[in-house]
């Protein structure tokens, strides 16, 4: 059977990477430091669309990856809006459920699979997709392989519309249910995850506060002790793409901090 391995050009290596001096310069957070493989696997879900999913898994890993000794991966699991790689600014070869579908096929699978993005963190993300499909087996394949190589995987699952963003929640270890901080989005989430069963992994609720409006706390306070998670409200940052990682990251350096405290348990 064929096995995927995430791994450098140069002999199938894994490579490791220094992290960031604290004093260079470089925004900080010691909670989003990771070095030993396999590390955690974060999926960062969608509550609704337009929650920031894409832009939150980014922050994550690529701040993770700027003072991380191991190699940090982001990914996708494809879709039409391709928000990851916009927002990365890259394009990797084959996204997530290419390389699986090759699995299905039998086909052979080699070469880099991601994109190096700024900071250091590897990019699986590509354009649009519409058409193009894996089984679940193939999926957790890739998805076990990716983890095994990596000292924080991060995965954009989307809002769970499609077979392959369940395959993504399935394989983490860690996941961040994100939403606006806003009383109506705060009530479709509920809704969502009243069909969702409370996991056996570690569960965070982040909420995205935008504009001048008082975000409703009580509520979100009590879907997250529903959830029996960490609540963390992260201001929004805007777009991604072309801008600084410390420019980004550092209104949301509390926020950053919280979250990696959970997932670096």
């Amino acid at each position: 059977m064929t096995s995927v391995r995430f791994t450098t050009q140069s002999g199938w290596r894994r490579a490791s990477r220094r992290p960031a001096p604290a004093n260079s310069g470089a925004l900080y957070i010691p909670g989003l430091a990771f070095h030993a493989t396999p590390g955690p696997v974060l999926a960062v879900v969608g509550l609704s669309g337009g929650a920031g999913a894409s832009v939150l898994a980014l922050l994550i890993a690529a701040t993770a990856a700027r003072q991380s000794s191991g190699p940090v991966l982001v990914a996708d699991t494809g879709g039409s809006t391709a928000g990851l790689a916009a927002h990365a600014g890259v394009t990797a070869p084959r996204t997530l459920v290419e390389i699986a579908q090759r699995l299905d096929e039998g086909a052979s699978v080699a070469g880099t699979f991601w994109a190096q993005g700024d900071s250091g963190v590897r990019v699986l993300a590509g354009g649009p997709q519409f058409t193009v499909d894996a089984s679940r087996d193939a999926l957790l394949r890739v998805l076990r392989d990716a983890h095994n190589a990596h000292a924080l995987t991060v995965l954009d699952t989307g809002t769970l519309a499609r077979p392959a963003e369940h395959a993504a929640l399935a394989a983490a270890t860690h996941v961040a249910w994100t939403l606006e901080a806003t009383a109506d989005a705060t009530m479709r989430a509920r809704r969502v995850l009243e069909r969702i069963v409370p996991l056996s992994r570690p569960e965070i609720l982040v909420a995205r506060v935008a504009g001048t409006g008082r975000p409703p706390l009580r509520e979100l306070a009590n879907l997250a002790d529903e959830r029996c998670a960490p609540l963390v409200l992260i201001p929004s940052v805007g777009g991604v793409a072309g801008r600084r990682l410390g420019e980004v990251a550092e209104p949301a350096q509390v926020a950053l901090q919280a979250i990696g405290g959970v997932i670096g348990r």
